[in-house]
């Protein structure tokens, strides 16, 4: 398999859910997650992408120092950038995140992340302060949808009307949808909803890649619009 490197002694990192009937408990391992090191970056192979994501800041231990850096170096690249802390296990939310959101253009919290962030409970109040510090903010907001804001302009796009199987990877599989868009160069709005379509598609089946695997169950879904 070509793109892989190995750490001699080290194991991938490993999460298993737990579901107890309407409940879930999730225990991960975290392996080499927190050995990722700036020393195992291809930044030439970086540098010739259109488009930059990161997700799961506060694991990359390792790496988190160097972040403000490498995102410097994605925008003199010319690339566009986007981040996703997802969430912060010490819940301590440290303000080192600030120094990357000087070169992310997109940024894309849950609302609980958004707020923690902010430190505010309100996530209205959460996304006005966010977007004062990136371009583009999005915020996650679960059944209800997602929200955004770019400059003075504010956009909402309602989910759709889905019997949910499983949530876990419907945040990564919106943000993969908004970007898809986003590189493309799709209007915002656009950007959005078709975020909200992956992250329903995504609940659809168990796993959180189940549904994307199954491209005739993938291909029905989007034929009927997103609905089931």
């Amino acid at each position: 398999m070509s793109g892989i490197k190995t750490l001699p002694g080290k194991n991938t990192g490993v999460t298993v859910i737990l579901p107890f009937e309407k409940q879930r408990q999730i225990l991960t391992y975290l392996g080499t997650t927190l050995d990722l090191q700036p020393a195992y970056l291809d930044l030439d192979y970086l540098r010739s992408a259109l488009h930059f994501h990161l997700s799961s800041f506060f694991l990359l231990r390792s790496l988190r120092p160097k972040l403000p850096e490498l995102f410097l170096q994605m925008k003199q690249a010319g690339l566009t950038t986007s981040l996703d802390t997802n969430d912060d296990p010490e819940n301590l939310w440290a303000d080192d995140v600030k120094s990357v959101l000087e070169n992310v253009d997109v940024f894309l919290p849950n609302e609980q992340e958004a707020c923690k962030l902010a430190g505010t409970s309100d996530v209205r109040g959460a996304l006005d302060a966010l977007s004062e510090l990136v371009p583009i903010v999005v915020i996650k907001c679960g059944p209800q949808g997602a929200i955004a804001k770019r400059g003075q302009e504010r956009f909402r796009a309602a989910s759709l009307s889905v019997q949910p199987v499983d949530t876990v990877g419907a945040g990564d599989s919106f943000n993969a949808g908004f970007l898809h868009k986003f590189i493309l160069g799709a209007k915002l709005q656009d950007c959005l909803e078709y975020g909200n379509v992956m992250a329903c598609l995504s609940t659809t089946r168990a796993g959180g890649t189940e549904a994307f695997r199954d491209r005739q169950h993938r291909e029905e879904f989007l034929k009927r619009g997103g609905k089931s």
